[in-house]
């Protein structure tokens, strides 16, 4: 026993035959055969120098605990399919929650009393709405990947200013829509580049500023009202309003005579044009940049704030939908005609009084509300429909934001609120800009969606809609 004890500490173990492997060691009465020594040694992992321990009799050796097994992914439960059947399915489906409106609203069926097929009709509204939910989910992928591809390009740009920069991303699990991850990594990375370009200061600077010398960079996503919020937020100098609306000024981008709030002051960063940076880089001071972020996130149906604390933080807000297959979006009447209007874009609604309305010389038709002169919008005037009465009194003001300013858009009245599945306008209403998509309504007919921020730009006259009537 004592020579192979030996040559197991020597690293040579020899083969242990024992019928009883959970007894260690036999008493030095016993006989030390081969059959009564059964001693189980664990070969050692360093030398050891000291004698091997032994167990009293009857007590067995504690077993060591198995180390658990990564838990492999089982790719059995995935299947990979063409984006193009993925996308002609929910095509399907979205086809059927429409002809469900249909049906549900035809005058035959919504004119019986019969408590049973109101009770069918609503059992099949239950699982109309289940399959457009799943169909949808399919489309649903984490924004991880956008926000990790972030990463590299803070680094890269921190390295070549000089700074120290860090980036903190919460709500990588938050899911989008396909299209819409994909579609974010351009307005992102300028986001970052402005951030880290014109926001956070140089370790010194920041330092004489009682700040950390290391910035930071926070990306945050998340729900909020039914839709996505992704916040961008950095630790810098901050915009001053002061020195954008002189830089405004100068490059001819609003007349002399602005007198907007902090807040429409601070939305003129993302005018074409405009640029605070006093050289030229590669980086910064072309004037291009947030422009693009926001014609990017409108064409997502969604739209960007900007919020900023001078010598604090800068802070980018910005809201899309879940998905662009499907808009929540308000029905309202101009004139003999209706259209949809993202909800997104609304912010309030109020029906007018005289009072409140007044006309400034080269401005246009005002509305003050709460005294703040808002510029207003009449939907009949702007599309050219004909409308029984032109009294704004009479009709509903829906302040929405139209590039970045709050706008009064005149209409009739309001119809409804609803969800409304989107379809591609044909290439006769492409050129105009006015229109994003169309949608049709639950008794056949067709409503034109309405672009906010194109109908506060456009002033062209256009020709008169070709929306049916209802």
């Amino acid at each position: 026993l004592i020579e192979r004890v030996k040559s197991t500490l020597d690293g040579n173990p020899g083969e242990v035959a024992n019928e009883n492997p959970s007894k260690t060691s036999v008493p030095a009465s016993e006989p030390t055969s081969e059959s009564a020594v059964g001693a189980k040694i664990t070969p050692p992992v360093a030398k050891i120098n000291k004698p091997v321990p032994t167990l009293p009799k009857g007590i067995e050796e504690p077993q060591p605990k198995p180390i658990p097994k990564p838990k492999a992914t089982n790719l059995s439960n995935f299947v990979k399919i063409d984006t193009q059947k993925l996308d002609a399915l929910i095509d399907l489906v979205g086809e059927l929650v429409i002809a469900k409106s249909m049906v549900v609203e035809h005058p035959v069926v919504a004119g019986q009393q019969s408590e049973e097929l109101s009770r069918e009709l609503r059992q099949l509204s239950r699982i109309a709405a289940d399959l457009q939910r799943n169909a949808m989910s399919l489309r649903m992928v984490p924004i991880r990947t956008t926000f990790q591809k972030m990463n590299r390009l803070v680094r890269d740009l921190a390295n070549s200013q000089n700074k120290q920069i860090s980036l903190v991303t919460k709500g990588e699990d938050t899911e989008l829509d396909r299209n819409i991850v994909e579609a974010l990594a351009e307005p992102m990375i300028h986001m970052l580049r402005n951030s880290i370009d014109h926001g956070i200061e140089r370790p010194a600077e920041r330092e004489s500023l009682g700040k950390s010398a290391e910035g930071k960079i926070e990306i945050e996503a998340c729900h909020q009202a039914g839709g996505i919020l992704i916040r961008i937020e950095d630790d810098g100098r901050g915009i001053d309003p002061a020195r954008v609306l002189a830089k405004a000024r100068e490059r001819g981008i609003i007349d002399s005579d602005f007198n907007g709030n902090t807040h429409e002051i601070l939305s003129l960063i993302f005018e074409p044009g405009f640029s605070t940076a006093e050289t030229v880089t590669d980086v910064s001071g072309r004037g291009v940049g947030m422009d693009v972020v926001r014609g990017s996130i409108s064409r997502l149906r969604g739209r960007i704030e900007v919020q900023s604390v001078v010598g604090k933080s800068t802070t980018f807000s910005i809201y899309l939908p879940l998905t662009l297959a499907i808009i929540d979006g308000m029905l309202v009447g101009a004139g003999n005609q209706r259209f949809i209007i993202p909800t997104l874009s609304i912010q309030e609604s109020f029906k007018p009084t005289a009072s409140m309305l007044s006309t400034l010389k080269g401005r246009g038709q005002l509305v003050n509300l709460r005294g703040r002169l808002i510029p207003m919008i009449s939907l009949c005037q702007k599309l050219k429909i004909d409308k029984g009465s032109d009294n704004p009194s009479e009709g509903i003001i829906l302040i929405i934001n139209s590039g970045g300013q709050a706008k009064g858009l005149l209409v009739d009245h309001l119809i409804s609120k609803q969800e409304v599945v989107i379809k591609p306008m044909g290439d006769t209403l492409q050129s105009q800009p006015v229109y994003s998509g169309a949608a049709i309504m639950g008794d056949g007919r067709v409503a034109l969606i309405l672009d906010p921020d194109a109908l506060g730009r456009t002033d062209s006259p256009r020709t008169e809609s070709p929306t049916s009537s209802y």
